[in-house]
């Protein structure tokens, strides 16, 4: 394989502070807004085109055909913004994990384990985290009111 076959090299995720991730939420609400409009604008354009794709094959007609290029037009770029969205919030050190939900993941740390701190639309002022091995449902709230200091490796309230 040559220089321009190569693949280029996966680099390492960020690792932020709660500090870090608390600065990126009103910027992370904007494209999580964003990103769930377009997923619900896409879901509706798919499900208008599928209904349209039946009703063409009894009628034919050059209204439904220009509809149905304009659907496929519309899905598309509805592709191309979620694509957008996804490299706005890698940019920011984040996981878009679902953009419908706006459900961000980011790299952090607490007592030196490697982490996810969890930020969501459907609840823009809660961050929560769990362990990488983990999923979404053993996820613990980060209390902001006792506030991590910056650079203290996230000082996080334990599990009950």
């Amino acid at each position: 394989m040559d220089a321009t076959q190569q693949r280029p090299q996966q680099r390492q995720p960020e690792i932020l502070s709660l500090e870090d991730v608390l600065k990126r939420v009103p910027l992370l609400k904007r494209i999580a807004k964003d990103s769930s409009e377009s997923v619900e604008g896409r879901r509706k354009a798919k499900e208008f085109l599928e209904e349209l794709t039946i009703i063409s094959k009894k009628f034919s007609s050059s209204e439904i055909e220009e509809t149905t290029n304009s659907l496929r037009r519309e899905i598309n770029e509805c592709d191309r913004a979620l694509e957008s969205y996804e490299k706005e919030v890698r940019d920011l050190g984040g996981i878009l994990r679902d953009p419908g939900r706006g459900l961000t993941y980011f790299y952090s740390q607490r007592d030196g384990r490697k982490i996810f701190l969890i930020w969501e639309l459907r609840e823009p002022d809660l961050l929560c985290w769990h362990e990488l091995d983990e999923t979404f449902s053993d996820r613990v709230p980060v209390d902001l009111a006792a506030g991590a200091p910056a650079g203290s490796g996230l000082d996080l309230p334990e599990r009950g």
